[in-house]
């Protein structure tokens, strides 16, 4: 990753005000290898739940549209 884009993450980190974003960047960062469930931010655990949930009852999206998807909002030109 190259200067400029550490420097856009930043600014995206400094700008968000999702609690749920700034504690999963925090535990990213924090290399902290997650032993248990019970390890896990309630908020983490909380949208882990619904995704299982989702996918248990089909809702859900094809890989690649979720990349055309991310590709098309995050590498505008």
């Amino acid at each position: 990753m190259d200067l400029i884009s550490k420097y856009d993450l930043i600014e995206k980190i400094v700008q968000t005000t999702d609690e749920s974003i700034l504690w999963q960047v925090k535990h990213i960062l924090d290399e902290q290898d997650t032993e248990s469930w019970e390890d896990l931010h309630p908020k983490l655990k909380e949208s882990l739940k619904r995704g299982l949930k989702q996918a248990d009852s089909g809702q859900v999206i094809p890989h690649k549209e979720v990349m055309a998807r991310i590709k098309k909002k995050f590498l505008k030109k």
